[in-house]
Formats: structure tokens, C-alpha cells, sequence
């Protein structure tokens, strides 16, 4: 069994006061995993936009040193999405904050929208010899096997199938949802969730952006969803935390039950 802490913030003012308050709400309550949604260190994607470089550097730079502090201090492992600086390039990125060691992976499915191109924007892909590699973010934690995928990737076949092939007990999904989809993200949760026999933990961002005449709302509803398709945990619309517990029995229970990644296996599909 481990306890993870979700917390379900708008983008964090440069002052570290709050998430201090945050992290040692969740290192008190006895979790060791902390999980942040997406834009949360860094400002929203549409304001990054018209904002110029130095400035996102600086800003990425002071929430990277402010979360390895605080996973030293607090003696906890913190997974947040953030963006990195290379030279003139701006890699959007997942962070694994712990106590000894910060260790960075870029995301490997951008949107590519008119309305919100992240893969115009950021040069994650520009560089690769292989795209079709992807490269996840994997780990064992309180002899739990985690992946983290961001929210955009979660659409993907490809990376659920790179998920079962490392046997990951957990996804950890940072998302920045937003207009009307809390529908449609819900029913595509519980299915992947479901079809894996895995549990996925969806920490969403709050907040609004308005740009133009439009108004973004981020509409929270962060959730837990258990390897049997079923919501064991959610949050509202506001800025929360939330609490869960995930067990490698039930995700055992379940693969045991429905054997799809030892038909998919034997096959050699993956």
C-alpha cells in the first residue's frame, strides 16, 4: 500500500509560501509521493505565448530549485510538470523531485491545435533521431511500479502499450483540462484504467485564462480510478488536496481476473 498526495492548484505564485503549506499538509498526513497538474509551476501555455524566454527561464528556474528544496526538507518525491530552458529552446517537461536527485523527462505527445500548439511552441521532438522511441518516465516506489504520462498522451494506444510493457502498476497523469470535456475525460480514464488493470491518478489544474472574448476554466475534478474501471476518489472545482491509497494487491487481483496483458503478451503485440 502507498499514499500519494494530489494537489489540485492553479499556476503558483513565484513566492514558495503556499506550496510550502502544501507539501508538509501531505508529508504530515504520511504520503511520500506528492503529484502536482500541469502549469502549475510555470505560467498557462497561452500566457507563455506572448511572454519572452528569459522570463519563463527565470520563473522555471526558481519553482526547480523551490521543489528540490522542499522534497529534501519534507523527505518526499515530487512528480510536477515544468518547462526547461536549453540555450533558445523550451522543452516541456515532468520533473521527479526527491530528496537526493531531480531528474527531468520530456513529454513525447505535444498538441498540435490551432488554438493551443504546443508542439509549434516547444522544441520536445526537433532534435530526435527517432521520434517513434518513446521514453517515459518510470519508477518503483514503495515497491509500487509508477509511469507518469501527461494528460494529452492518454489518447494514445502507443503509450498505454509502453505502460504495460514496463508492467507500471500506477499512471500518474498531470492535466491542464479544460471547456467541456470533464465528460468525455472521465469515460476515457475509466476505459484506459479498465483495459490495463492499472490504477490512474488524473491531478488536474484550476484557475482561468481569458484570451480574447473566450474564457478558459480549468475545472479541476482530479481523480483516482482503480484498476477495475471504478472512481474511488475525486476532488470539486477548486484548489484542493487529495488523499489516496493504491495497492499492488488489487492491481494483482485485477490482471489476474482479466489476463489482458498476458494475452497481449503471449501474442507478441508489444
Amino acid at each position: 500500500m502507498s499514499k500519494i498526495c494530489a494537489l489540485q492548484l492553479p499556476t503558483q505564485p513565484i513566492s514558495d509560501l503556499r506550496l510550502d503549506y502544501y507539501f508538509k499538509m501531505c508529508a504530515d498526513s504520511g504520503a511520500k509521493l506528492v503529484v502536482l497538474g500541469e502549469y502549475v509551476l510555470n505560467s498557462f501555455f497561452k500566457e507563455l505565448e506572448s511572454m519572452p524566454k528569459s522570463i519563463i527561464k527565470e520563473q522555471s528556474e526558481i519553482k526547480r530549485e523551490t521543489l528540490a528544496k522542499f522534497a529534501k526538507r519534507y523527505d518526499i518525491t515530487i512528480i510536477a510538470p515544468i518547462v526547461l530552458s536549453r540555450g533558445k529552446e523550451l522543452i516541456k517537461a515532468v520533473g521527479k523531485f526527491s530528496p537526493n536527485q531531480t531528474k527531468f523527462f520530456k513529454q513525447q505527445i505535444l498538441m498540435p491545435y490551432s488554438h493551443w500548439n504546443e508542439a509549434k511552441f516547444f522544441t520536445n521532438s526537433q532534435n530526435d533521431s527517432d521520434d517513434d522511441k518513446f521514453e517515459f518516465l518510470t519508477f518503483t516506489h514503495e515497491k509500487i511500479k509508477f509511469g507518469v504520462m501527461f494528460g494529452y498522451e492518454a489518447h494514445f494506444d502507443a503509450c498505454w502499450a509502453y505502460m504495460m510493457k514496463k508492467r507500471v502498476d500506477v499512471v500518474l497523469m498531470p492535466s491542464a483540462c479544460t471547456f467541456f470535456s470533464r465528460a468525455r475525460w472521465e469515460e476515457l480514464l475509466k476505459t484506459r484504467a479498465f483495459t490495463n488493470n492499472l490504477y490512474i491518478l488524473r491531478v488536474n489544474r484550476v484557475g482561468n485564462h481569458k484570451s480574447n472574448d473566450e474564457q478558459w476554466k480549468f475545472y479541476g475534478d482530479s481523480m483516482l480510478i482503480n484498476p477495475l474501471g471504478d472512481i474511488e476518489a475525486r476532488l470539486g472545482k477548486n484548489e484542493e488536496m487529495l488523499l489516496v491509497d493504491v495497492s499492488k494487491k488489487e492491481v494483482t487481483k485485477a490482471r489476474s481476473m482479466w489476463e489482458f496483458g498476458c494475452i497481449i503478451n503471449k501474442r507478441k503485440f508489444i
